[in-house]
């Protein structure tokens, strides 16, 4: 009996105990959940801090700049030039006439003067003799013109017969035998001997009558077209460097010697004629050839390379400035390459700051900071 009112006793106070417990446990608990509570919110006050800050620092794109400079530079030209022989001439008879003798062929050096091709002389003696005749008598009208035995009209007659048959002799002897005109070299062939010449033009001969063609290529004749800006500029005796595709790295000098007195309305261009030493005949008639002009020490706005962007899909060209810690994109007009600088024909003036690392990711107005002028 006392041994189980011992036991009730002894549980009752196990209870007791496992209940002030809990309630311990419980407290502290609540006291944990309270800390945590306190603590996220200090953590989540700073934690935006520290995005805000982070977005402060994030929202100024970080840029290497260069200063736009004016600087003097030896400005020239390049045109796209076409070589042509100083002088060209197509070797024809003036009359119909069966060719007894080529002299020349393609490729050899004539001399002015030399004779070139030999004619058949057949119709010439023919010519000749008939004009014998008709001087003999136009001799023996004029004496019996002046004693009044014929009339005036006859005397007439046989004048003139006379003048056109000696006119027919001259122009024969002047085509029986063909001479070069220039010191050249035979480029073209177009007959053969004992072929009868018939002044037909041909497509082989470009069109003309030609028995021969001749062309004078020392010196050569190089032509180009220039915008109309430039007409002022272009003198004659003016040097110009000329190179071709075919001697590469090698340059030939010439100067200006033809600028045409009228621009072309359509093109706004106008021709320019440069002649050009060729002594060693390198540069043959047919060429494409570059012709770049020297027009001296003067100023030039220039930015580096790096500076000037493309926009995709079109020519347009721009560069990002640095304004008051902004980007500003400013579109330009590029001219030619200095070395690693490029030459500004329009939208700097000299002075600005210019971009030249980081302008990638810029976008007109975005905040931006110089890392080179920290």
């Amino acid at each position: 009996m006392l041994n189980r009112r011992e036991n009730k006793s002894k549980g009752r106070m196990e209870s007791g105990n496992i209940s002030r417990a809990l309630v311990s446990l419980g407290t502290c608990a609540v006291l944990l959940v309270a800390a945590a509570c306190g603590g996220g919110e200090k953590n989540t006050t700073e934690s935006g801090s520290t995005l805000l800050v982070a977005q402060q620092d994030t929202a100024a794109v970080l840029v290497r700049t260069a200063e736009v400079s004016i600087d003097t530079v030896t400005a020239f030209e390049s045109y796209s030039a076409q070589v042509l022989p100083f002088e060209e001439n197509s070797i024809t008879a003036g009359v119909a006439a069966r060719i007894l003798s080529l002299k020349v062929d393609v490729g050899e050096t004539v001399r002015k003067g030399q004779v070139l091709v030999q004619m058949d002389p057949t119709t010439l003696l023919q010519q000749q003799a008939q004009l014998a005749t008709i001087a003999h008598d136009y001799r023996r009208m004029d004496t019996l013109r002046k004693v009044g035995s014929v009339s005036q009209q006859q005397y007439d007659q046989i004048k003139t017969q006379y003048e056109v048959t000696k006119a027919a002799v001259d122009n024969l002897s002047r085509n029986i035998t063909l001479t070069s005109p220039i010191d050249g070299v035979v480029t073209g062939r177009y007959v053969s001997e004992g072929d009868l010449y018939t002044m037909t033009p041909s497509a082989a001969a470009g069109g003309k009558a030609a028995i021969l063609t001749v062309m004078q290529i020392d010196p050569v004749k190089v032509v180009f077209s220039a915008p109309e800006a430039f007409y002022t500029r272009l003198k004659k005796g003016q040097r110009v460097v000329i190179t071709v595709d075919a001697y590469v790295g090698e340059r030939f000098y010439g100067q200006i010697y033809r600028v045409a007195p009228s621009i072309d309305a359509v093109t706004h261009t106008f021709l320019t004629e440069v002649t050009v030493p060729n002594g060693h005949g390198k540069i043959r008639p047919g060429m494409f050839a570059r012709a770049q002009v020297d027009f001296g020490r003067v100023a030039r706005v220039l930015v580096p390379d790096l500076a000037v962007n493309e926009q995709r899909g079109s020519d347009t060209k721009y560069v990002f400035t640095a304004v008051g810690g902004k980007a500003v994109r400013v579109e330009v007009v590029t001219g030619r390459r200095y070395g690693d600088k490029i030459e500004i024909l329009s939208g700097l003036e000299g002075g600005e700051r210019v971009v030249v690392e980081g302008a990638i990711s810029l976008r007109m107005g975005a905040s931006i900071k110089e890392a080179n002028r920290q």
